[in-house]
């Protein structure tokens, strides 16, 4: 309103005396028009870029309000089913699983290598690709390799023409595939041989595969029924495929598309799509942790079915960095990836040893009890200096820092054994806590590594190499 007079006085000037140099009666329409609507007009023109600036502010937090109404009425959901199945929210649940492979990589290179670099507090690279609104260049976790990938396939008349953003993200997808491909060849014969021998019409879609009959003798002798010798071995029904995505990646995401790649990548090893589930996750910073949780309860009830979860994210795009800077000056954008083939406990397969045993006890209030049960030699491995503990928080945070020192008083776990994960991740922190937890496969077999959350005071993961 203050614009508006500010803007009339000088424009009702400037009418006055151009009517009077013309000698022009104005009637009152005229009046209305010039003396009212027309300073209205140019304070509109004005305070657009403002009113364009609030409509998103209200749009965000409309956005932020419903996300919010949404989880609590989950919890409420989720609180009242628990009650109407009398569930002990008290009574410790164990969950254990068997690690059969896992790959990580980011900007600090891949697998042991992260943790080393993390442990000397490693900081980002000058990205000459990403500038800020000064045309500057910016800090950034950028994955270079990445970029010789995506520049040798620019070429590929089937690449799709998406933004950087989803490119970098598919090409971190296929990376893992390649990387997971030995493990998933051998999950693909233990999948036939299950299907042959326990399920009958997914053993005559085997026999009918165009790869059934592999040598120029089997091709020749059709004719006399060929059968191989059935080999029994512990059933294995299907292998489940997560896909662990960036919640704001759903408007924009081509899954379809995903479901293609992750399906042709999949038979050309030799598996029937009858025996590949695809699921793709769409997770949000607030909630990811317990997220995964659930994912990891489902895959612990799964007592004939393997898993191969791949966990993705990138921020490396102009673009999307543009809409960022809006709200923080130094955003400061990462990429990553992550992948495990992992299973229930009692899931085996065959020629595969198990690289890692988790254990995630759930509602487990006294840590110590559970931290002398997991470390039998806690005495040795608190003595030595290496950091065996991942922190998944921002421990920046007073409150934070109070929760941990809480839980851990009652083990000798000192300062040093802590490893800070979250600070390598910049401002990508959606799927950040699922990375970290995941890179926790990756720490020393000589010691069992724990994963800790405050948001989930009592909740507890472990990793042991397997004994067997």
């Amino acid at each position: 309103m203050s614009i508006m007079l500010l803007l009339k006085v000088p424009i009702s000037m400037a009418i006055i005396y151009y009517w009077q140099d013309i000698q022009y009666d104005p009637s009152s329409i005229d009046l209305i028009a010039y003396f009212i609507l027309l300073p209205a007009v140019f304070s509109l023109i004005l305070l657009s870029p403002y009113l364009i600036y609030l409509a998103y502010q209200y749009q965000k937090k409309r956005k932020e309000t419903q996300q919010q109404q949404a989880r609590l009425q989950q919890q409420k959901s989720d609180q009242l089913e628990r009650e109407k199945n009398n569930v002990k929210t008290d009574v410790t649940q164990w969950l254990s699983f068997n690690i059969f492979s896992s790959f990580a990589v980011s900007a600090f290179g891949e697998n042991e290598t992260i943790l080393e670099q993390m442990k000397k507090f490693r900081s980002p690279e000058l990205d000459t690709n990403l500038t800020n609104a000064y045309s500057l260049p910016v800090l950034s976790y950028r994955i270079t390799a990445i970029d010789n990938d995506l520049q040798q396939s620019q070429y590929d008349d089937d690449i799709d023409l998406d933004h950087a953003r989803i490119q970098r993200i598919k090409a971190l997808i296929q990376q893992q595939l390649e990387q997971q491909t030995e493990i998933l060849w051998q999950v693909a014969e233990h999948l036939k041989k299950s299907a042959l021998f326990y399920d009958v019409e997914l053993a005559y879609q085997y026999r009918i595969h165009p790869a059934w009959g592999t040598s120029d003798d089997q091709k020749g002798d059709q004719h006399k029924d060929f059968e191989p010798h059935i080999e029994q071995v512990s059933r294995l029904n299907c292998l489940n495929i997560h896909v662990l995505l960036a919640d704001n990646l759903f408007p924009i995401w081509d899954e379809p598309s995903s479901r293609k790649m992750l399906l042709q990548f999949m038979q050309s090893l030799g598996i029937l799509s009858q025996q590949i589930q695809i699921k793709h996750h769409f997770i949000t910073q607030q909630s990811s942790y317990q997220d995964w949780l659930n994912l990891l309860g489902q895959i612990a009830t799964q007592p004939h079915e393997v898993s191969l979860v791949i966990n993705v994210d990138s921020e490396i795009d102009q673009t999307w960095l543009d809409e960022q800077m809006w709200l923080t000056e130094h955003y400061l954008a990462a990429e990553f990836s992550s992948s495990w083939c992992v299973a229930a406990q009692d899931v085996k397969i065959n020629y595969i040893e198990v690289m890692k045993t988790l254990k995630v006890a759930l509602n487990a209030d006294d840590l110590s009890s559970f931290f002398h049960q997991m470390i039998s030699s806690h005495a040795e491995q608190t003595e030595q200096s290496d950091p065996f503990v991942l922190l998944l928080d921002d421990v920046t945070d007073i409150k934070v820092i109070k929760k941990i020192t809480q839980v851990f008083a009652q083990t000798s776990v000192d300062t040093h054994h802590f490893l800070y994960p979250k600070q390598s991740f910049g401002d990508t922190q959606s799927l950040a806590k699922i990375f970290s937890f995941m890179l926790g496969a990756h720490l020393s077999e000589e010691l069992t590594a724990m994963i800790y959350s405050a948001d989930h005071a009592s909740t507890h993961a472990f990793f042991q190499a397997d004994t067997e």
